[in-house]
């Protein structure tokens, strides 16, 4: 049997993210155009791939970790609408607001595989709720990172 586990750290933007609730899960999903006819129907006959989309999700446990607050406002402080208008990557490869998420194994002999993860440029997904518990009770929060490609390579991930 290959059972694997292990512990990560993680740094975004090269700031310790501190302890999560039960680690990080990194999703991707390819984008397909489905190609179909009168032949067949709706059936689909073969696909285009257009495309792939990557995110990390993750529930944090440590909210003075130094990242949580450029995790959770990366751009601007507090409630405040900033950078309207700017892109998230940048124009001519100079990062605007994305930074890299680098996972690391914490366990050695044997510890995880990959040793090291990381995605290229990271932040926090669009249309998604930030939400703070503000009460008597372990503050997580909840986050959902898109990870954009290397514009370089297209890779967006970067694993050994």
């Amino acid at each position: 049997m290959a059972f694997i586990t292990g512990r990560y750290t993680a740094t975004w933007n090269n700031l310790a993210v501190g302890q999560t609730r039960e680690g990080y899960r990194i999703s991707h999903q390819f984008m397909k155009r489905l190609i179909q006819g009168d032949k067949w129907g709706q059936t689909a006959q073969d696909a285009i791939i257009q495309g792939m989309e990557v995110t990390v999700e993750m529930t944090l446990i440590e909210f003075d970790a130094a990242a949580v607050q450029t995790l959770i406002n990366p751009y601007a402080s507090g409630y405040v609408t900033a950078k309207i208008g700017q892109l998230d990557v940048g124009a001519g490869g100079a990062t605007a607001n994305v930074n890299p998420l680098v996972l690391t194994a914490m366990e050695v002999n044997p510890g995880p595989l990959p040793a090291t993860i990381t995605l290229y440029q990271t932040v926090l997904h669009e249309n998604f709720p930030v939400t703070l518990l503000q009460g008597p009770d372990l503050r997580e929060v909840p986050i959902r990172l898109r990870a954009y490609p290397n514009q370089t390579n297209g890779s967006f991930v970067a694993a050994s």
